[in-house]
């Protein structure tokens, strides 16, 4: 059970206690009871202490109900309930109270009179030469040594000044609004005190034989008492001790002659912390790392931005700041590190979002403009053999996928090459798509090359392709690693000679002694596999410059597909073919196993096929828990399925033993095949009908959604068993996310609010930098805001020969150089 479910148990007499006009009926034993018992079952949970003592507080709340008046017990109800919404808040936002929360502020419109920001916009900058001197080491900063300098580079990877005044906090202690102890408690309201522990004691309740903690701290004005009730008050005693600085935020109440909170949150500081504490401002907090303090890096941040930020050059163009509202960069750069006030952050966070997002949207916009503008191969695509290609075709196109093919053409048709991704989910026909532009570049007397991460998928490829254009007498060859001498020579003459007319393989295709006669078209599939370099490679073996195609059935949220793929037109196939069902998806525990064996010896016995996943090829010391695929393969054969035929597929299998047992699989010669996730991607076996996956929990999202989609494949109801066990709020999630929806794109976006974007599909190795403080989710109006403007820019002056653009072009030559090429490769 969660404690969702129980807060739910717990929330539902509450409310029809006050239905009932407080009588204490709503629950079999009364309202006390009933609460008890259900905060018992929630403290068998596995929960942090704060929330365990905020389920103290709960069960507190409604102690000795039966012996109230109606008006006091209607308190009491209320505050419980209330008690359950800050849990579930708790619960779902994880949010610490004490650090400032931007997101929030700036989304509150009520604005008070020092968050109003006046804005300037001075013109941008036109001399690039100061660059230069924001290019130099710390070392250059006067209070800054070589010592402190050489721990900046080896711990925090900051080697010039540019890094120091971008290293941003990663939140901020608002000590603009701690009160004094003396004057809290008597609104009843959250507040926020400072104070120091000056006394830890514990007792048992005589009423209820329960251990109490309870924590006193001063602050020169007043004593405040922090009381924290079963495991919390453990954690408390253990956790604190006298002498310790706390910032604490709670709901005060003085009641005992005393003030106290027994619903409180608190934060320890360092001393250096609790010095600050009474600076009466927005105190910044970075990432570090090492012997760096926070003091430390406070005190030569303000050594930098003392020195030079009058040298940070402006240069967005003073209409467009003017007219967008944004604050000039020194002032961003300053208020970001020091905030003057709430509205000072919020403005400054907005402008130095958008020069992230901006910055990456024209070096996208200017490639796409230079590709645009470069010769390339004009085909012609209405020629007799698409049509009979199109015409053999076994079975209907989706609209979907006529849609694509037509943008494939339209493409293929113009002067310059074509940069185009397709983006389509499992099962959603983009071979069917590759293999129409493959037949154009064919048909126009050029070569066609298709390029896959793994040997399985190439093989694939080749099979598909070959099935589909030997009817067209298309001469498809296969280049892998692991050949014979003898068919390697063989494949590599037909394709220096042309004979070989379409190419699939594998990382195998760039190496070198593989000449092409006339590649007109190159084709990579599931791209974010590859490395920048190979798909340049790749690329450079073009005749001239050759068309590009790139598909993924990784689905990639909108934003991020902007962001990395921004050069590229977007294609969506968003159909399945006509037949194929949703995969139904269940989360299976660990004592429902023998049932899942039956159900999958049922549709074995109906004559369907099924794959059983596991993370890992054999045991390892650090995963002892993990059953090994060869392990269960031989106890699912001799135990549990000895009357069915079961295969086993790892990586560790040669090619050719990994080609033999697919072979064995698709022909319905094994019934179960047990494999690592060397099926992950490409597969195709439309009589499987069951997917297990051992240790959900250790796949990622996307991971997840490929295995999946190696079943549902056919017309037959499909399923996809998840056995998991997760240990963390991120791995419980992913599980539920695939429960719950058998959308990509959903899955996409659930993938990189739990993951972030950084890690998404390879991101961090296609060259895309690394964003400091946008969040492609959060700021997706933002991103669409710096499209739009980059792309107008890179219309209006394409070269950024204007004068006040002279800055903006050095900034990107300069310091976005290395990754704005890495991200060009498309």
């Amino acid at each position: 059970m969660k404690l969702e479910e129980v807060l739910d148990r717990i929330e539902k007499p509450l409310r029809l206690e006050i239905k009932l006009g407080f009588r204490d009926r709503a629950a079999v034993g009364g309202i006390e009871r009933y609460v008890s018992e259900w905060v018992e079952k929630a403290l068998k949970l596995d929960l942090e202490d704060q929330t365990r003592g905020m389920l103290e507080g709960l069960r507190s709340s409604v102690e000795g109900y039966s012996g109230l008046d109606a008006n006091r017990r209607k308190a009491h109800i209320d505050r419980a309930i209330e008690l359950i919404g800050r849990i579930r808040k708790r619960e779902t936002s994880k949010i610490q109270p004490l650090l400032f929360d931007w997101q929030a502020a700036s989304r509150d419109k009520a604005e008070s009179d020092e968050d109003r920001v006046e804005l300037s916009f001075p013109p941008a900058d036109e001399d690039p030469s100061v660059l230069e001197h924001l290019l130099r080491p710390p070392l250059a900063v006067k209070g800054i040594g070589p010592k402190r300098s050489g721990l900046l580079a080896a711990q925090l990877g900051i080697t010039s000044i540019l890094d120091m005044l971008e290293y941003f906090p990663a939140g901020y202690l608002d000590r603009s609004r701690i009160k004094r102890i003396y004057d809290v408690g008597r609104s009843g309201e959250p507040e926020t005190v400072q104070g120091k522990v000056v006394s830890v004691t514990q007792f048992t309740s005589r009423k209820s034989g329960r251990r109490i903690v309870k924590v006193v701290i001063f602050d020169e004005t007043g004593l405040a008492s922090l009381v924290g009730f079963g495991r919390f008050g453990e954690f408390l005693e253990r956790a604190l001790k006298i002498g310790d600085h706390l910032v604490v935020s709670g709901r005060f109440k003085r009641a005992f002659n005393e003030i106290q909170t027994s619903d409180f949150e608190f934060e320890m500081l360092s001393d250096e912390e609790a010095e600050l504490i009474h600076t009466g401002r927005i105190v910044p907090k970075y990432r570090l790392a090492g012997p760096i303090t926070q003091r430390n890096m406070r005190y030569m941040m303000r050594l930098v931005l003392d020195q030079f930020l009058n040298l940070v050059p402006e240069h967005l163009p003073m209409e467009m700041r003017r007219r967008l509202r944004l604050m000039d960069r020194r002032s961003a750069i300053r208020n970001i590190h020091f905030p003057e006030s709430h509205g000072h952050l919020r403005q400054a966070r907005r402008r130095l979002i958008f020069d992230e997002l901006f910055l990456i949207q024209l070096g996208l916009a200017l490639r796409k403009r230079r590709v645009e503008s470069t010769g390339g191969i004009s085909f012609n695509v209405n020629g007799p053999l698409l049509e009979r290609f199109l015409e053999s075709l076994p079975f209907k196109l989706t609209s979907a996928q006529r849609r694509v093919i037509e943008e494939i053409r339209s493409d293929m048709s113009k002067p310059h090459p074509m940069n185009r991704l397709i983006q389509g989910d499992v099962g959603s026909g983009k071979t069917v798509v590759a293999a129409a532009a493959l037949v154009i570049a064919v048909e126009n007397g050029y070569q066609g090359a298709m390029m896959a991460p793994t040997e399985i998928l190439a093989t694939q490829h080749f099979n598909t392709l070959d099935r589909l254009l030997r009817p067209l007498d298309v001469k498809v060859v296969m280049l892998r690693g692991e050949m014979r001498s003898s068919e390697r020579r063989a494949a590599l003459e037909a394709i220096r000679s042309g004979e070989a007319q379409v190419v699939v393989g594998t990382h195998a295709l760039i190496q070198e002694g593989v000449e092409f006669n006339r590649l007109g078209l190159v084709i990579t599939d599931e791209q974010h596999r590859f490395g920048v370099l190979q798909r340049a490679a790749l690329k450079g073996k073009g005749f001239s410059s050759p068309d590009v195609l790139v598909m993924t059935a990784t689905p990639i949220p909108r934003t991020l597909a902007l962001t990395v793929y921004g050069d590229l037109d977007l294609s969506l196939i968003d159909e399945l073919p006509p037949g194929r069902r949703k995969v139904k998806t269940f989360w299976v525990s660990e004592d429902k196993r023998e049932e899942m064996y039956e159900f999958i010896r049922r549709e074995v016995l109906a004559g369907r096929q099924a794959y059983v996943i596991y993370p890992l090829v054999e045991e390892s010391e650090k995963l002892e828990d993990i059953k090994a695929a060869t392990e269960m393969a031989e106890k699912l054969q001799n135990e549990v399925f000895p009357d069915l035929r079961v295969g086993l597929l790892h990586g560790r299998l040669r090619p050719q033993e990994k080609d033999e047992v697919m072979m064995a699989f698709k022909a319905g010669e094994i019934d179960i095949l047990v494999s690592t996730t060397v099926v992950e991607v490409g597969v195709d076996v439309p009589n499987a009908s069951v997917m297990v996956i051992e240790h959900a929990e250790r796949f990622g999202l996307a991971q997840l959604h490929q295995l999946r989609g190696r079943v549902g494949r056919s017309a037959y109801q499909s399923y996809c068993f998840l056995i998991a066990n997760p240990k963390s709020e991120e791995a419980r999630r992913r599980v539920e996310v695939m429960v719950s929806s058998n959308d990509g794109f959903e899955i996409a976006e659930a993938d990189m609010e739990i993951r972030g974007p950084g890690e998404l599909m390879g991101t961090r190795q296609s060259g895309m930098p690394d964003l400091k403080l946008a969040n492609l989710l959060r700021d997706a109006d933002l991103l669409a805001l710096a499209r739009k403007e980059a792309q107008k820019l890179a219309e209006a002056d394409p070269e950024l020969k204007k004068a006040e653009h002279r800055m903006l072009r050095e900034i990107i030559r300069k310091v976005w150089r290395e990754n704005l090429e890495m991200m060009a490769i498309g």
